[in-house]
């Protein structure tokens, strides 16, 4: 992160560690889904670019359980308010002049997803930025870091280790993650690092000489 703060994308994926959203979800987040009083975040669409068919799909959230309200930490306040504040000044392509209809997944009505408030774009070509151009740039940020390379997904997956390692219950980052399964949650995204099991058992013993 400390490479990746003189990118152009430090703000995603800033964002993404402090909230887990997935790439689709936040290449596909609007203003609207903002709540600045209850400092908020709602999932409730997607976007993603099919690169055979050249053209820009919304669509709804992976499963019911997407759908889904994530209270802001702080820090991913912060950066939305100052993403928020140079709108105006960003450059737009045409692109964002169309609105996309996709169907709700809860409802089964039509919904609409407004391309110009959409709150990431790409900085130079004024249009939303592709899930695979975030893994792209990102491997060259792990490069120059001189780390092993990882994608846009695995800071989700770092979100809910360091969740985890906070001391969050298992059910609520299940509910903030999006996931029907408490499975899900605890085998593929909470991985168990070195530091994490010396704490556990410093705080076993700590109990245990407290007794």
């Amino acid at each position: 992160m400390e490479v990746a703060k003189r990118s152009h994308n430090y703000y995603q994926y800033a964002l993404l560690l402090e909230t887990g959203l997935r790439t689709g979800e936040l290449v596909g987040l609007t203003w609207d889904a903002i709540d600045w009083k209850k400092r908020t975040l709602t999932v409730n669409k997607t976007l993603e670019y099919r690169h055979k068919q050249g053209y820009w799909r919304a669509g709804p959230p992976k499963t019911q359980q997407s759908y889904r309200t994530i209270p802001l930490t702080s820090k991913a306040y912060e950066i939305l308010e100052k993403v928020y504040a140079n709108v105006r000044y960003r450059k737009e392509a045409d692109t964002l002049s169309q609105t996309l209809e996709y169907t709700d997944r809860r409802t089964g009505e039509k919904s609409t997803l407004v391309m110009s408030d959409l709150v990431f774009i790409n900085w130079r070509t004024g249009e939303p930025a592709k899930n695979s151009s975030y893994d792209t740039h990102l491997y060259k940020l792990c490069d120059e870091a001189k780390i092993k390379r990882f994608c846009m997904h695995a800071l989700r997956h770092t979100y809910a280790t360091r969740a985890i390692e906070s001391g969050m219950q298992p059910k609520v980052l299940q509910k903030l993650l999006g996931h029907a399964s408490i499975k899900t949650t605890m085998d593929r995204y909470v991985h168990v690092t070195e530091d994490s099991l010396l704490k556990a058992i410093r705080q076993f013993e700590n109990a245990s000489n407290a007794k």
